[in-house]
Parts: C-alpha cells; sequence; structure tokens
C-alpha cells in the first residue's frame, strides 16, 4: 500500500533541501527544511556541551523568535532534558504546562514540542533535534516521524564526525606542544652549547691549542647527541617504513629497539594510512615507556581484525605501576584512538607488566 502523499513529503522535502550538504551546512538546511514543512516557529539542532548543558548549532526561527547558533542552554526542566531520555519525545500540546520553568517557552508562546535524540556509535545521546510550535496540535504523522528519525541519524553522525575532528585537532596540537618543548629542552640546548663550544674554541686556537682541542671534542659530543635527538623527534613525525605498511613498518622499530619485540600477528588487509599510523604510534609510546621505565625483557604485540573493528593487544613484562594519566603520550595516544571512534584500556598492575589494548574503527 503507497504512503500518503503528505505523510511521504517530509522525507522528500529533507532529502532534496539537505543533497550535497555537510557538516553545519547540513545541519542548517535541516532545520530550515524542518520548519518550513512543519510549520513550526523553531526547529534546532543541539550539541551537549557539559554537565547538564547543551550548545545549539544550527536553528531556523520565526521572525521575534532568536535562538543564536553558538548558545549555550540548561537541559534542567524543559523539554531538551526530556529528549534524552525518550526514543522521541512528542508533546503535541500543553508544553507550557508541562515544563513550566522552561523561559524559553514562555516568553514566545511556545505550546508543541517534538525531540529526536542524536547518538553517537556506541548509542550514547550527544545531542538532539527539536522542533517547537504554537501552531496546536503539533502532530506529525507517523511517516513523517520516521523521516525525523532517518535524518536524526545522519545528524547523529555529522556530530560524531564533527567531535572526532576536534579530538584529533586536541590530540595535534597537544603533540605540536611536545614537539615544541622537547626541541627547546633537547636540540635546541645542545645547539646553544656546540654553538658556545665553538666560539670558545675559535678564541683558544692560537693561544692554546691543547684547550682548543678539547672544546672541539665537546662540541662534537653535543653534535652527536643532537643528530640523535633529532632524528629520534622525526621518528614520531613520521614513522619510517609506514609508506610500505604497518609490518615494514614495525619491524624497522623492532631493528632499532634495544628491547626484544616479538610482532605475533597483524591484519592481512591494511588498514587506512591514520588507522596504520594509530597503531605505529601505538607500538612506539609502549616501547619507549617499556625501555624507560619498565626495565622490561620483551614487548608483545598483536593486532587482529575481528568483524569491522581492529584489536591492538601491546604488553610488555615489566614492573608495571604505570599511571595513564600522567605525562602526554598516552593520554595524546587515548585522544587520537578515540576521535577514530575507538577506546584505549591501560592495565598496569604492579609487578605483573604494562597492557595497552585498543579498539579501532579502521576508516577508508
Amino acid at each position: 500500500m503507497a504512503a500518503h502523499p503528505v505523510e511521504s513529503s517530509l522525507l522528500s522535502r529533507l532529502a532534496a533541501g539537505t543533497a550535497g550538504a555537510v557538516g553545519k551546512e547540513f545541519l542548517r538546511c535541516l532545520v530550515t527544511e524542518l520548519a518550513g514543512a512543519l510549520n513550526a516557529d523553531v526547529a534546532f539542532v543541539a550539541e551537549t556541551c557539559g554537565d547538564g548543558e547543551a550548545c545549539t548549532l544550527a536553528s531556523a526561527c520565526r521572525p521575534g523568535i532568536e535562538l543564536r547558533e553558538g548558545q549555550v542552554f540548561t537541559l534542567a526542566g524543559t523539554p531538551c532534558e526530556d529528549a534524552y531520555t525518550h526514543p522521541l519525545l512528542l508533546v503535541s500540546r500543553g508544553a507550557r504546562l508541562r515544563y513550566p520553568e522552561d523561559p524559553f517557552l514562555r516568553r514566545h508562546a511556545l505550546d508543541g514540542y517534538l525531540a529526536v535524540a542524536l547518538r553517537d556509535a556506541r548509542g550514547s545521546a550527544i545531542g538532539h533535534i527539536g522542533v517547537i510550535s504554537s501552531r496546536l496540535p503539533l502532530k506529525p504523522a507517523p511517516a513523517e516521524l520516521q523521516a525525523l528519525q532517518i535524518f536524526a541519524a545522519r545528524a547523529g553522525a555529522e556530530l560524531e564526525r564533527r567531535r572526532h575532528e576536534v579530538a584529533l585537532l586536541r590530540a595535534a596540537d597537544e603533540e605540536r606542544r611536545r614537539i615544541g618543548r622537547d626541541l627547546h629542552d633537547g636540540a635546541q640546548q645542545r645547539l646553544v652549547v656546540l654553538g658556545q663550544a665553538l666560539d670558545l674554541a675559535l678564541r683558544e686556537l692560537e693561544a692554546d691549542p691543547g684547550k682548543a682541542v678539547a672544546r672541539l671534542s665537546a662540541a662534537r659530543e653535543q653534535a652527536v647527541i643532537a643528530g640523535r635527538e633529532l632524528r629520534e623527534l622525526a621518528h614520531g613525525l613520521h614513522p619510517v617504513g609506514l609508506e610500505r605498511g604497518l609490518r615494514p613498518a614495525l619491524s624497522t622499530l623492532a631493528v632499532q629497539s634495544p628491547l626484544p619485540v616479538r610482532i605475533e600477528a597483524l591484519p592481512e588487509v591494511r588498514p587506512s594510512a591514520v588507522t596504520e599510523a594509530t597503531i605505529w604510534f601505538l607500538v612506539s609510546e609502549a616501547l619507549t615507556n617499556a625501555i624507560k621505565h619498565a626495565a622490561a625483557t620483551e614487548l608483545r604485540v598483536r593486532v587482529t581484525h575481528v568483524d569491522d573493528e581492529l584489536y591492538v593487544a601491546i604488553a610488555d613484562d615489566g614492573r608495571g605501576g604505570a599511571c595513564p594519566s600522567r605525562g602526554t603520550g598516552l593520554q595524546g595516544l587515548r585522544a587520537r584512538v578515540e576521535a577514530l571512534g575507538g577506546s584505549l584500556e591501560v592495565r598496569s598492575p604492579r609487578g605483573a607488566g604494562t597492557a595497552l589494548t585498543a579498539r579501532l574503527r579502521p576508516r577508508p
């Protein structure tokens, strides 16, 4: 039996109105079409942004009503709060009576409210779409509610992608700060000492050649150390051999390591470049910590593909007792993994080694 033309029009209108739009522009087009199709006073998309608060990402309002993008509002006492505990919230009329503490409904005499939660890949609510009206009853047809839920799934994916991008930017900013600190505290200081040693050597070359030779020897030592530190820093920026795949890159890392690295399993099909880089950084950080802090004798690496996810297990046999909240290395890795929609678990009981377990969602 064919759907009623009125019921099917919302899906068609939303599809046509958002065609080709992505990111924030998609959300703006979505709320504009929703407000027009449902003859509503307000349609908006909001994202959770703190404890009991949400932030407006896009809105479409009739003249005289303002709901600005970036506006933060409290959820308590509003229908928006209930939007996160219901699969779909519909108050056809009487919203002001039901939510007397909501100043927005009261100020603009709005009495009909429709909302659907936006969820991430794990099913957690991360935002919602709201439609508010003074034209009562606000009673969309079943097919219109279904269309709204379809586009809510897409809007949820846009919000999750946006959050991943923010997480990646934060991780990149932290990495840049770490590189700046490493350069300032390491190679840069050594180059300053090197320059001073060369200046002194030039001054003493005629008066005291023996002392000049000692100065030159010290300068040479500083140059060697600075070169080694810069190579290590460069390796952290661009994993050696990764352009040829994960196995050559990890093999290179293992050959250069004073600690034996045993690669137990790798996936046959290459994941995306960003996923490969994330795995490399996980192994590299675990190896560095095992060498510097754990007094380990071996590091084991296992990467397996299960369904649509990659599981990365890295473990050493060192002293354990590592604290994931200290230092920027593991925190940066956690941000990088979560930006791929995954998770990172660190277990390090004292005397029983340290194990990193990451779950990654490979991206094309």
